[in-house]
């Protein structure tokens, strides 16, 4: 009985505060106003909100300049007087407000609005939801109600990554880039450049088409003056191939025959990163961070220089080494080092234990073995480090927990790592936004302050891809208690392209799981990177055969092929509704009319091996058809793609070949290699059954 009167004083309780009018709580803003991050708590109060438009001047009350204003709030003139139509921006330090510095409190009423706060970041974000709450106001002609929000971040660091080693877009885009992570209230960005850094004191590093330091420097000042800290990640002991692949370095290989690892025990190795690293913070002037990289070394302990020190204190004190080598000198030039934290992890044989559902009482006998390896060298991991917890799955692994406890008990500062895309090509094949809501809970129940959202280029899709995702990471790591996954759809809907689009709350599902089909249908054993084998094709010799061993694919194919109608016709409307961001629409239809294509071909396929001899002649002539929309298609998909992004390399690039997908040529060719080589396949298939001995040809082909 008590919890339902508690309930109900939430819902409906109505107080005097301070001789202001009456308040009714609610936790959400109402219909149809949808501001991410939702907001911690909204009170609603009685008589007149705002219409948009009714704002006419910005007055400015405490030492601070005037805030980066969004569209709607940077055409309003300053001015000294209060009352209707003004914004007042309030600098205070007074006890009633949040805590946090980014934390605010926005009153609305009778055209009037307020914001205070305890720090400009809170000023800056108070006024990114009331530029979010006129955008409603003037999409659907309903004035903002009166109320007052109060707000704060739950996760003090929320990041982001861009990861620009196997492609570059325009800094256009990097901007506006800025300009909308800040509008969601992140507030860090992690800058992976690899050699997409036109370095000074090591220029062979550098790829010809780099972005320069003074660019980078410019694009960190925009970005802090939006309350966003760009910070530098260069690889360290592994993904070190954009350095090691220059002959130049090849002596500092942990392996002679491998470009991926440095060696830990080479005096060299220190001399080349430590000037990458003063490079990138010329890059990024001001900033606190510089994540060291560190993960997925492969082996070390191999070389003469470091195999005795592997075999007399572990493989594990020799990544440590490493480790402290390079903290002690982002210490020293007033940077703390981020580190990817599983090969700490994978040296104690716990990696296991972390992304996968092992019984509980495996994992606490792995843990019970590892975790004294782990305590083993406690003094040799280093203070000064923030050790990044990566996982792209659910994250609540027994082992996973275990991993944050134990970086806690141990007095180590750690901070979460998940994803917006998990190396998917075209476009993420799974659903990362349950995955990322889930991981940033766990840091919040488990007292961490630190969340990045890492966007991975090695299978290199659009970033307009990972938007979804790394939206999602604002939402969470704001307000981990927010919105449930569906309610969060729908607010992204409404804020990416209006309030007439959120009904489309399957369009990403859908188009997951068409790309998925596209990413296998013309491969047989394994996977885009490394093929295995290709789809085989149909037996003239044997018609119906083909058609029964792959009735499965052949099933799922034509369910493709109404999949893809639907979503044409959706992002048609959606393209004819959207208010704003009709950019993605655009690249998502294209990305829809593309990977049709290997369902089609395999749906002809299926007509040449038909026992009909019709049939297998309409088979032959729609087959023509099929690679002339392939190549139409493909043309539009590089057009939408080259709006934003560098599509060539420039001949004087050194290739970089290594099992990333997206490394695999200097252009977006890699993206089709599966379909130029299935359609040379099927190409040379059809000149075999229309030459002058046919049979005898097809059995070659066969063999």
């Amino acid at each position: 009985m008590s919890k339902c009167i508690s309930l109900l004083i939430k819902i409906l309780l109505t107080v005097y505060v301070g001789g202001m009018a009456s308040l009714t709580y609610a936790d959400t803003l109402p219909a149809p106003f949808k501001v991410i991050p939702q907001p911690r708590k909204v009170e609603l109060l009685d008589g007149s909100g705002l219409k948009y438009g009714a704002l006419k001047f910005v007055r400015i009350k405490g030492d601070f300049s005037r805030p980066v204003l969004g569209p709607v709030l940077a055409t309003l003139p300053k001015t000294e007087n209060g009352g209707e139509g003004i914004l007042t921006l309030t600098l205070s330090q007074d006890k009633s407000l949040p805590q946090s510095g980014e934390g605010y409190v926005l009153l609305i009423q009778k055209n009037e609005v307020r914001i205070s706060s305890k720090g400009e970041a809170g000023l800056f974000y108070g006024c990114q939801t009331l530029e979010q709450l006129l955008e409603d106001a003037r999409d659907t002609g309903i004035s903002i109600p009166s109320c007052r929000i109060t707000d704060f971040p739950g996760l003090s660091y929320r990041a982001v990554h861009i990861d620009v080693k196997h492609h570059l877009d325009t800094m256009k885009y990097y901007y506006d880039s800025v300009d909308r992570l800040a509008r969601y209230k992140i507030n860090a960005i992690i800058f992976e450049f690899e050699d997409k850094l036109r370095f000074r004191r090591r220029p062979l590093v550098g790829a010809p088409q780099s972005i320069s330091i003074d660019e980078m420097a410019a694009l960190t000042r925009y970005a802090r003056r939006r309350h966003i800290e760009i910070s530098p990640l260069v690889q360290g002991l592994g993904h070190a191939t954009f350095i090691l692949k220059h002959e130049k370095y090849a002596h500092l290989r942990e392996d002679p025959e491998s470009r991926w690892a440095f060696c830990p025990a080479d005096e060299g190795t220190y001399e080349v990163l430590f000037d990458l690293y003063l490079d990138s913070f010329e890059a990024t002037p001001g900033s606190r961070y510089l994540h060291v990289g560190g993960d997925e070394v492969g082996e070390i302990g191999q070389c003469s220089r470091c195999r005795p020190i592997a075999e007399k204190e572990g493989k594990l004190a020799l990544n440590l080494y490493w480790l402290k080598r390079v903290c002690d000198f982002a210490q020293k030039n007033n940077r703390i080092p981020i580190f990817w934290d599983d090969m700490i992890f994978k040296y104690a044989g716990l990696w296991g234990t972390m992304g996968s559902d092992l019984e509980r009482g495996k994992v606490a006998e792995l843990w019970k073995k590892g975790e004294p390896i782990l305590d083993s060298v406690l003094e040799q991991y280093p203070k000064n480090c923030i050790y990044m917890r990566w996982n792209y799955t659910l994250a609540r692994q027994q082992g996973n927990i275990k991993a944050l406890e134990w970086f806690k008990k141990r007095g180590l500062k750690a901070w979460i790592a998940t994803a917006a895309q998990n190396v998917h090509p075209l476009l993420p094949q799974d659903d990362r936004v349950n995955i990322i809501q889930s991981f940033i809970k766990v840091a919040d129940e488990s007292g961490i302050d630190g969340m990045l959202c890492t966007a991975w280029d090695d299978a290199s899709p659009h970033m307009e891809t990972y938007w979804r995702g790394l939206i999602a990471s604002g939402e969470f790591s704001w307000n981990p208690a927010g919105r449930s996954l569906k309610e969060y759809e729908t607010a992204y809907l409404q804020r990416e392209f209006g309030p007439e689009c959120i009904k489309a709350t399957e369009l990403y599902a859908e188009l997951f799981r068409a790309v998925s089909f596209w990413n296998k249908a013309l491969i047989e054993k394994g996977r885009r990177s490394r093929i295995g084998e290709l789809l085989d094709l149909p037996d003239p010799d044997a018609p119906g055969k083909w058609s029964q061993k792959h009735k499965e694919r052949l099933d799922t194919a034509r369910e493709e092929m109404k999949r893809y109608s639907r979503l044409k016709v959706l992002l048609e409307e959606l393209q004819e509704k959207a208010r704003r961001n009709r950019y993605q629409l655009e690249f998502l239809y294209a990305i829809n009319d593309f990977q049709v294509n290997n369902a089609r071909l395999l749906l002809v396929l299926e007509r040449c091996d038909s026992s009909d001899k019709d049939e297998r002649a309409l088979g032959k002539r729609e087959i023509r058809l099929v690679f002339d929309k392939f190549e139409r298609t493909w043309k539009a998909l590089k057009q939408v793609y080259g709006k934003t992004r560098f599509l060539f390399y420039p001949e004087s690039y050194v290739k970089d070949r290594y099992f990333h997908l997206a490394s695999q040529s200097e252009d977006l060719s890699w993206m089709i290699d599966v379909e130029k080589q299935y359609h040379k396949l099927v190409k040379d298939w059809l000149e075999a059954l229309e030459g002058p001995d046919s049979a005898s040809t097809h059995k070659k082909m066969k063999s």
